[in-house]
């Protein structure tokens, strides 16, 4: 690479690898009849649709977000706030605290449960799928766009 707009090109094509390959999982999840493997599909499908909007390293720019939700999101969205926490909290990184973990003890049985608050992000997940593949595509057709932008960019630079 050498310059900071193919950088951002570069990193622009592999969120769109992301992205795509978040929405055929996301496809393929539809129609899971088991559960465990719906759910592992929808788990890697937030780690997918998260790549592009969390810290990167660049050549140009040391650190980077690849992606800026403001551009794709310019009056925010809960669901993709969601999707990060989680991607940010329980999946990528076990945070403790968005647990809210209680220890007890309990005399009887002399154990040390651990009650814990779960997530409720998949108590609906065929609507979470459902969402999941909107904000995808709305990603999706950002990501073109700004594609194309760079590519038209690049020729004009050439001629």
């Amino acid at each position: 690479m050498e310059s900071q707009i193919e950088e951002e090109y570069v990193s622009m094509r592999l969120a769109h690898g992301d992205i795509t390959n978040a929405i055929t999982l996301l496809d393929r999840a539809k129609s899971e009849k088991d559960g465990t493997l719906k759910s592992v599909l929808v788990k890697y499908c937030i780690i997918e649709y998260a790549r592009p909007f969390t810290g990167s390293r660049g050549i140009y720019q040391k650190h980077f977000k690849p992606l800026q939700k403001e551009s794709i999101y310019p009056n925010g969205n809960t669901d993709h706030d969601a999707l990060i926490a989680e991607r940010d909290q329980r999946i990528a990184h076990s945070d403790i605290t968005a647990y809210n973990p209680r220890l007890h003890y309990w005399t009887k049985q002399d154990i040390f449960p651990i009650v814990q608050k779960s997530s409720h992000l998949y108590d609906n997940i065929d609507a979470l799928i459902e969402k999941m593949l909107l904000l995808c595509n709305t990603v999706l057709t950002y990501l073109i766009d700004r594609i194309k932008t760079l590519e038209t960019e690049f020729k004009n630079n050439i001629a």
